[in-house]
């Protein structure tokens, strides 16, 4: 088989392999060709693999494959060997000569394929010749290719084009960069000529608008010495969709565009009258087309880009019809009529714009310019006619057709929906109260009609603006109000599951109502406006309606104030949603939350009558039901317990209506539910199974700890003990790590002050216990728990001396055990944040005592806080240690330096450094992360 020889290079030996290369069927064979044509590339002289290139590509009877692959070839050499074919002048001139005869008297053999890669080699040659090789490339090709002006303007092109590929010191394609600005005054010279030709081929415009397009793409080009060709170029690519895009993506994409004011102007007047046309008339062909999507994506980016210069020119320049037909233009995008996203896709890119342009003219009204009526009213009523359309446009079509949509499709409108979704609050800046009439009149039009569809793309407008509204807006707003408490809007749950539509609505329903609830709760009708509106919204709580969860939430937020309004409905909340609360088909997290809106409304009762109502929920749950396996027993457990903490979170009373003759509802509610925590922590033959109490621990803790945050002050300390055995249980079982110590902060919080030693010797406990279980994979848990005490409660801990002194011991011991044994990043950095406050806390409150204790342990913790410093650390655990070291420094500095000195990198330069900033922490911490990073990047530094 033929082969390539390591000697001397036999051009019909390689046109052979490249033949076989070609032509072989045999993938083995072709790999093993494969190789040896790329080691043809590299392994002669540059001198012999040239000249190859240059037989190859100059032999007529060489198929068309074997003459590319030469040019190929040829291009890569030059990429690749540059510095060779450069450096031999004899090989540089000879390069030079091929490559220009083969694209001037033997271009007419060529295939169009080998002349592109022919002048991109001539290009990118020429920009390694430049400038000490090459003084003026541009003027001397446009006389040697002058007879072939399309071939001259496609080297041309490559110049710009090739100045990517370039591989060359920095210094070096700086200078080349340098030149090639310079060259571009001849490039434009050439171009204007070509394009402003009355009998210039439409081929040598193409080549002269790609020609601008790889120009314009070179980094740092000045755009403004471009103008005077851009608007040829322009004019010569209005009917082609494609250079068209391109042509305006390279100007909006370039960093100088914002820079040139009358540039700015010129191309938003030829968007206004010629694109704008050719968009039309395209859109009316095929407006799903890629090209049509192109061209306005690329004229909404220039609009864009464009607005601040039109704004400015409008406000100061009292010029504003051009940023009022740049708007125009964009406003028959956006309005563009189809079903979005079958009919037409393009409808959505100019959003950027009005909210850009929004933004812009708002800007500039608060930096104190003025922004005459006219204007505003022009912008005004654009805006308008935007949020006319999108109502239309956003709403969801027919449940026929929206079902036969794929789901793709369905994805891809919602997601449209939300791209739109400024259309209202745009229009809102321009002209609020209109535009709330307008929405309310497009409401009240389309309930009347009892056109579903339509009356919820208006709630979407509502819900979209919502959020931006206030005092001033509460006449149109009380108006939308009225419309949503009418008949019209009650969710029908006659039939099983409420209608795709009308769920739709309603779910939207309630996004507006929760969004206006802060204004409805602090209106003066506040009373009478909820009492109109709860009735509504439970309409919609019922497991027959899929969209129940933003209904319930939406109670909530109207409940969760216990306003007066709840004496009148509260009735009706209770029954509705315990109603809801019973319905076995519904999920358990959304009963909770219908219980949830059962408890706020139960705050406003006296304790004994609510008492009463939550002991017949209670007495519903049949937990032991005989024949029920160990799965389900444990789920009704979990969901009693939820219930609980659920009526705890709720149950609370607002300040000024709570009874002072019985015990308040929460604190029976939990006298009540001790006996059911104590016998799921313990685990009994009658309860749940101990392998499973873990679990159910974790949700007990949660729920306590909802009762201890919402329990009256004067009756924390009588709980205390109960919380204190559940803990001493909790915090100890892997399952329930987490959620006890969440409750032990809280509990420490809550009651340290009001039991006072009780508390420290309960947190002494815990912490002891911790040292024991130094082993568990949650210990993280305990040290995050007396971090939270140290920071918080050091002085009420410290008042009882035996019990915080034997808590912070074990802490100590356990942060030791941490530094030196964890492999856990985050454990060493909350150990050693015990550490740091510790310390810093001992030496801000002047405590001898932990001076002590920290002397004590000084050898094995200074070794620990050393070694670790000297490993890889995350920028707080490495702060943290240097507080720790920083106390050993300043307060025992003979006996730290005598044990530092000891270990190795103890004597280094960085440590003396270290000793030398023990009166500034500041410094002491900067040259402590030094170290750090010394010992792990570069021992040999320190």
């Amino acid at each position: 088989m033929a082969h390539v020889p390591s000697g001397a290079l036999d051009s019909d030996l390689l046109i052979a392999t490249i033949d076989e290369f070609y032509t072989t069927t045999d993938e083995q064979r072709r790999h093993e060709i494969d190789i040896i044509l790329c080691r043809f590339k590299s392994d002669y002289e540059c001198v012999q693999t040239v000249g190859a290139c240059m037989r190859i590509i100059n032999q007529e009877k060489c198929s068309p494959n074997v003459r590319y692959f030469g040019a190929v070839a040829l291009y890569d050499v030059i990429k690749v060997r540059s510095e060779e074919c450069v450096a031999n002048q004899t090989l540089q001139m000879s390069v030079k000569t091929f490559l220009i005869d083969s694209l001037t008297s033997g271009a007419y053999v060529q295939s169009t394929s080998i002349l592109n890669k022919l002048s991109a080699a001539l290009a990118l040659f020429s920009l390694y010749c430049v400038p000490d090789l090459w003084m003026t490339p541009v003027e001397d090709l446009t006389q040697l290719l002058a007879t072939t002006p399309e071939i001259l303007l496609k080297v041309l092109s490559d110049m710009a084009a090739e100045f990517a590929h370039v591989v060359m010191p920095l210094t070096q394609r700086s200078k080349l960069k340098t030149k090639l600005h310079e060259f571009s005054e001849n490039i434009i010279q050439i171009l204007a000529v070509v394009l402003r030709g009355g009998d210039t081929s439409s081929i040598t415009k193409q080549a002269a608008v790609e020609c601008v397009e790889q120009w314009l793409r070179l980094p740092g080009i000045c755009l403004d010495a471009w103008t005077q060709v851009l608007s040829d170029v322009l004019g010569a690519v209005v009917q082609d969709c494609t250079a068209l895009a391109s042509i305006l993506d390279i100007i909006a994409e370039n960093d100088e565009f914002h820079r040139y004011s009358m540039l700015i102007i010129n191309i938003c007047q030829y968007i206004c009258v010629n694109v704008s046309q050719k968009i039309e008339e395209e859109l009316r062909e095929d407006a799903t087309s890629e090209e049509i999507t192109a061209l306005v994506a690329a004229t909404c980016n220039v609009a864009e880009k464009s607005i601040p210069t039109l704004v400015e020119c409008a406000v100061q320049g009292g010029n504003s019809e051009l940023v009022i037909q740049m708007s125009r233009v964009m406003q028959v995008l956006a309005n563009l009529q189809g079903q979005y996203p079958l009919d037409e896709m393009v409808s959505d890119l100019p959003s950027s714009y009005f909210i850009s342009l929004r933004c812009e003219v708002m800007q500039t009204s608060r930096s104190g310019s003025t922004v005459n009526d006219q204007l505003r009213n022009e912008f005004s009523q654009i805006y308008a006619e935007i949020l006319d359309v999108a109502i239309r446009k956003l709403r969801y079509p027919s449940i026929e057709i929206w079902l036969s949509w794929s789901l793709y499709d369905r994805e891809i409108f919602d997601a449209y929906r939300k791209t739109r979704s400024d259309a209202s609050y745009d229009s809102y800046n321009f002209s609020a109260l209109d535009t709330l009439n307008y929405l309310n009149q497009k409401l009240e039009e389309a309930t009347n009609n009892g056109d579903v569809n339509t009356s919820e793309a208006c709630l979407f407008q509502w819900e979209c603006v919502a959020n931006y509204l206030g005092e001033s807006d509460y006449t149109p707003i009380l108006k939308c109000l009225e419309l949503c408490a009418s008949s019209s809007f009650y969710a029908s749950t006659s039939s099983p599951t409420l209608d795709l539509d009308s769920d739709r609505r309603g779910g939207t329903l309630m996004g507006v109502l929760y969004a206006l609830s802060h204004l409805i709760q602090e209106h003066d009708q506040a009373k009478e406006l909820e009492c109109a509106l709860i009735p509504v919204i439970l309409s919609y709580v019922s497991p027959n309606v899929p969209s129940v969860r933003q209904a319930i939430e939406t109670l909530q937020k109207f409940t969760e104030d216990r306003s007066e309004s709840l004496d009148i409905v509260g009735d009706q909340v209770s029954t509705r949603c315990y109603e809801f609360f019973n319905a076995s088909s519904a999920s358990d997290s959304d009963r909770l939350a219908a219980l949830k809106c059962i408890g706020y409304v139960l705050s406003r009762k006296p304790p004994s009558e609510t008492m009463k109502i939550v002991g017949q929920i209670l007495s519903h749950q049949n937990i032991n039901e005989a024949g029920i396996d160990e799965e389900i027993r444990h789920r009704r457990y979990a969901f009693q317990i939820n219930i609980f903490s659920t009526l705890f979170a709720s149950l609370s009373s607002r300040k000024g209506i709570e009874s002072t003759e019985e015990e308040p509802t929460i604190v029976q509610l939990l006298k009540e539910a001790i006996p059911v925590f104590e016998a799921l922590c313990c685990g009994d033959e009658n309860g749940v199974n101990k392998k499973n109490s873990g679990s159910l621990i974790q949700e007990v803790c949660k729920a306590v700890r909802s009762a201890l945050i919402s329990l009256p002050e004067r009756y924390i300390a009588s709980f205390f003990p109960f919380v204190v055995s559940l803990l001493n249980t909790a915090l100890f079982v892997s399952e329930s790590v987490v959620a006890a110590c969440g409750l032990a902060k809280s509990t420490v919080l809550q009651c340290g002050s009001l039991v006072g030693v009780d508390m420290a010797n309960a947190f002494s406990h815990w912490v002891k216990t911790a040292e024991q279980h130094m082993e568990s994979s949650q210990l993280d848990e305990y040290l995050q728990l007396i971090h939270q005490v140290v920071k918080k409660n050091w002085k009420m801990i410290r008042k009882f001396e035996e019990p915080s002194m034997s808590a912070f011991l074990s802490a100590i011991k356990i942060c030791s055990f941490i530094i030196i044994n964890s492999s856990v990043p985050t454990e060493v950095r909350s150990a050693s944040q015990v550490l740091a406050a510790l310390s810093t806390y001992a030496t801000s409150h002047d405590d001898a005592a932990m001076k002590t204790v920290f002397a004590e342990n000084g050898p094995t913790l200074l070794r620990a806080v050393f070694g670790r410093i000297q490993s890889e650390l995350m920028r707080p655990t490495v702060e943290a240690l240097a507080d720790i070291l920083y106390f050993y420094f300043k307060e025992f500095t003979t006996e730290t330096r005598a044990l530092i000195s000891a270990e190795p990198y103890g004597s280094s330069a960085l440590i003396t450094a270290m000793f030398r900033e023990i009166g500034n922490l500041r410094n002491f911490k900067q040259q402590t992360i030094r170290f750090n990073l010394a010992a792990v990047r570069d021992p040999g530094s320190i």
